[in-house]
């Protein structure tokens, strides 16, 4: 095998354009770009998550899911290629199935916070949410330009992807606070208010 990254420094991006893996050359700021670069951020956000995480579960499935991240990030950048399949959102919702059966319900919404590593869970939660939409907008666009599509049979998995690993990350949050003993922070109505004037 070659080496792929022989050159990090290539000065090619200098007047705001930069290449796709197809070999298109586009601005930064366009669509695929920018949905490329939120999966990254997501990406760097779980690599984050996987740093600080107490539950192995949390740790060996979200290490599991960067992978998958790189592979959606393939497909973005050489549109067509049909990476993400059935089977990973059969297996994103496995996991979450495994993760939400140690939790207990929820009675009311909780607010991101309790340890660290839960936080961490919810930043990524909100990023991959911001990963989806970018998704949807750039497959609005390619499908008005009747390009090439993200889809494979019909489907958009990319979209299925993230929209399930979004509520996998949910459940991980709670999942870290339970393995530390502290309980999910629940939102209050009111609390702000009843908590009485600021001097």
């Amino acid at each position: 095998m070659g080496h792929r990254l022989s050159r990090i420094v290539t000065r090619t991006g200098d007047q705001g354009q930069t290449s796709l893996g197809s070999g298109l050359r586009v601005d930064k700021d366009s669509p695929a770009i920018e949905t490329l670069g939120a999966v990254d951020e997501l990406n760097s956000w779980i690599g984050v998550l996987v740093a600080s995480a107490r539950s192995p579960m949390v740790r060996e499935t979200l290490t599991l899911v960067q992978h998958d991240l790189f592979d959606l990030g393939a497909q973005i950048s050489v549109p067509g290629t049909p990476l993400l399949s059935r089977h990973h959102l059969n297996r994103v919702e496995l996991w979450f199935e495994s993760m939400n059966a140690e939790l207990g319900m929820l009675k009311e919404f909780i607010l991101p916070g309790g340890t660290q590593s839960s936080a961490f869970a919810h930043v990524a939660r909100t990023v991959c949410r911001r990963a989806e939409r970018r998704l949807f907008s750039l497959a609005q666009v390619e499908r008005q330009a009747e390009g090439v599509h993200l889809t494979s049979g019909g489907e958009n998995y990319g979209l299925s992807y993230l929209n399930r690993l979004s509520d996998l990350l949910f459940v991980a949050s709670r999942l870290e606070n339970r393995v530390a003993g502290r309980p999910d922070v629940l939102w209050e109505r009111g609390k702000s208010l009843s908590a009485g004037e600021v001097a």
